[in-house]
């Protein structure tokens, strides 16, 4: 009978996961990588000087504080999880003189797909993500402007982690 249970009490212990502390090497919800291309020379990157870009939610534009007047021919931006649907503005020349932004601006839409995906107790879900709609305009003007971005191309529609482009955009 004490075997029995000892054989229990080691059954018991190998089993538990360990503490609920998730490691920092754990993957996240990935960011959708956008890298820029010439419109003139498609399989040429160009960069976007003093780039900003700026989330829109319930109608307010939040600026992504480390793509905020950059010189860059790539980005990494957040896609919201609590609906399929992200807005950015994004703007080319940037500037800010007495709360008024100057540049140029081109509004793109994303519509999406939420994979949640277990990790584990401690750490819980991440998000992935399926893209399925891309548009490089401002949907709400009639007729719809577009901006300095002359195209785009959904290069891997999912997003599972940030070690590739997701999508091209040409200007």
């Amino acid at each position: 009978m004490n075997s029995y249970r000892f054989l229990l009490l080691i059954i018991f212990i190998t089993s538990c996961e360990k503490d609920d502390i998730c490691p920092e090497s754990t993957q996240t919800t990935p960011q959708l990588i956008i890298t820029f291309y010439d419109a003139t020379a498609v399989e040429q990157s160009k960069t976007v000087e003093s780039l900003a870009v700026y989330a829109e939610k319930n109608s307010e534009l939040i600026l992504i504080e480390n793509i905020n007047g950059i010189n860059t021919d790539s980005i990494a931006i957040p896609l919201r999880n609590d609906t399929g649907l992200s807005n950015f503005k994004f703007i080319k020349n940037y500037s800010v003189e007495n709360d008024v932004i100057f540049g140029d601006s081109n509004h793109i839409y994303i519509d999406y797909e939420i994979n949640d995906v277990f990790i584990s107790r401690a750490c819980g879900f991440i998000g992935n993500y399926s893209i399925t709609t891309l548009l490089n305009y401002d949907l709400m003007a009639n007729p719809p402007i577009t901006g300095w971005i002359t195209g785009y191309e959904i290069i891997n529609s999912t997003v599972t982690n940030e070690n590739q482009s997701h999508v091209k955009i040409l200007h």
